[in-house]
């Protein structure tokens, strides 16, 4: 069983943005993938962090899902849509502050 967690730093203000744009998603994610995970922001330590979670069978289930999202046309359209808000200053999450971890039950 692995444990993917991606976590971003949220633009000062902007929490309430960034959860709203997490959740949609988490809605076309499950609609293209057939899988959930959970958004959570941190309420301790460092605060400002959203983090997107799951529960996956293997990394070869969690790379099936990347690779039926990638593929879909709804998925990509977001990915441009949150791209060019980077580029324009206006996305509730900083730029370049992604960390990825991929966790293996034992």
């Amino acid at each position: 069983m692995i444990h993917w967690r991606h976590t971003w730093q949220i633009a000062p203000g902007r929490q309430a943005d960034a959860v709203v744009r997490a959740h949609k998603d988490v809605t076309l994610w499950k609609e293209v993938t057939g899988h959930t995970f959970r958004v959570s922001v941190v309420t301790t330590g460092t605060l400002g962090r959203l983090c997107y979670s799951a529960d996956y069978e293997s990394m070869g289930a969690r790379e099936a899902d990347g690779a039926k999202a990638g593929a879909h046309p709804d998925w990509v359209a977001l990915g441009a849509k949150q791209n060019q808000e980077v580029r324009d200053g206006t996305s509730p999450l900083v730029p370049n502050t992604v960390h990825e971890e991929y966790w293996r039950y034992s």
